[in-house]
């Protein structure tokens, strides 16, 4: 059975050490849970190595993908660590036939090997398919040429690809397009520490979305606590992997797949019920926002288009929750200038003179989903290059007192 992978050990090896290692093949391995919290499934697990020796340091991840041995060394020990996950993995394949195995292969040892087969000769021996298997390769190495090499000649061998973007917080676009790895994962620096970085939202969000075009799975790693996985759900990152979805120390599971079961059940549970509450007051708000857009509607319906702009101060005035309220011709063309609280004190520049009067709107959404049969339109929430604050721009057509179609547009403080 897989165990929680441990505290990453503090010594490191020197040469003399990293020999004896590979001669005794003193490696252990652990596992930690890769988890889809919407399926409430566990699709699988990472390995990851450590040093089993009694005496002398003990190998980790750093030591096998951060230190400068000869790539001759770096492949001995990246084999050797494959090697033993494989066998490890054997007895939970053998039982979860359905399970991945998240592999690391070290990208920088890939120029020793004369010939790429030695892992899939491995998943043969002990019957695991390639199918299964996932190998990880960390960012540094994505653009080598013979890391392409490696990868074009497993994955057309069925083997799965994990792009690991290590700490960092950009995203090589590039790189990815050209592999389409069937995972990306991201860690902790995009999705902690996030008061005030609000950015970071907007970052993962973005990698969703290349993911989505890529058709791979978008994964964070290295969730630690229950505040972090709950974010990410928020987020729109469902797959996850960390010591938070590891066995508990209060739990009395002896099964640890079960254990790791739990945790997902659980933090699927809490996510469902705060995103209920979220959505019961994201539907208030937005009953709120289309009362207030049905009494200024009706308002203006009575009123006379040289009097839109007063109309729009009227509402704006008297309704707490509106920033700012314009209208448009039913060709899209703003008629009157955008009308903010006067507690909020807008001076843009971006606004112009006439606060926008006699701008052209006609290819924005919302006006080319009104012209073509909409009775009203939401706009997706946004920051107001204007007046800073997150607004919901709500758009909705109506006929004024001569008769004529306009476009009236509300901008709602969205909290």
């Amino acid at each position: 059975m897989p165990h929680a992978a441990a505290e990453r050990p503090l010594s490191a090896l020197d040469k003399s050490e990293i020999k004896e290692v590979l001669a005794s093949e003193s490696i252990s391995v652990f596992f930690q849970p890769v988890v889809s919290v919407r399926a409430r499934s566990i699709l699988g697990f990472e390995a990851f190595s450590r040093s089993v020796a009694e005496t002398g340091p003990r190998l980790d991840a750093h030591d096998l993908f951060g230190q400068n041995w000869d790539p001759e060394t770096r492949l001995a020990l990246c084999r050797l660590c494959r090697r033993k996950a494989l066998e490890a993995f054997r007895p939970i394949f053998s039982r979860h036939q359905q399970m991945l195995l998240f592999l690391n292969t070290d990208g920088g040892s890939l120029s020793a090997a004369s010939q790429f087969g030695h892992l899939d000769a491995m998943s043969q021996a002990l019957s695991i398919p390639g199918k299964r298997i996932v190998i990880e390769i960390e960012r540094p190495y994505l653009n080598l040429p013979v890391v392409g090499r490696f990868l074009q000649h497993y994955r057309e061998r069925g083997f799965g690809l994990c792009a690991d973007l290590c700490g960092g917080m950009g995203v090589p676009a590039e790189e990815l397009f050209a592999l389409k790895p069937d995972f990306i994962k991201f860690d902790r620096p995009l999705f902690t520490d996030v008061e005030g970085q609000e950015f970071k939202r907007d970052m993962v969000q973005s990698l969703s979305r290349l993911a989505d075009r890529l058709g791979s799975v978008l994964l964070a790693k290295n969730v630690e606590t229950e505040d972090e996985a709950l974010r990410l759900l928020e987020w729109g990152v469902n797959h996850q992997q960390g010591y938070y979805y590891t066995k508990g120390k209060d739990s009395d599971e002896r099964d640890p797949i079960r254990a790791f079961q739990q945790k997902v059940e659980e933090i699927n549970r809490r996510y469902r019920e705060s995103a209920q509450a979220s959505v019961t007051a994201k539907r208030k708000r937005y009953e709120d926002f289309h009362k207030v857009l049905k009494k200024v509607a009706y308002k203006m319906a009575d009123t006379r288009e040289h009097d839109f702009s007063g109309a729009c101060e009227r509402a704006v005035a008297a309704e707490e929750s509106l920033v700012c309220a314009y209208v448009l011709s039913d060709e899209g063309v703003q008629l009157t200038p955008r009308v903010f609280k006067r507690s909020l004190g807008v001076d843009s520049p971006l606004l112009g003179p006439e606060k926008g009067r006699g701008a052209d709107h006609g290819i924005r959404e919302d006006v080319l989903h009104l012209k073509s049969g909409f009775d009203k339109y939401v706009l997706p929430v946004h920051i107001s290059p204007f007046v800073k604050v997150m607004v919901s721009t709500i758009s909705a057509r109506f006929y004024n007192a001569e008769g004529s179609p306009f476009i009236l547009c509300l901008e709602f403080q969205h909290e």
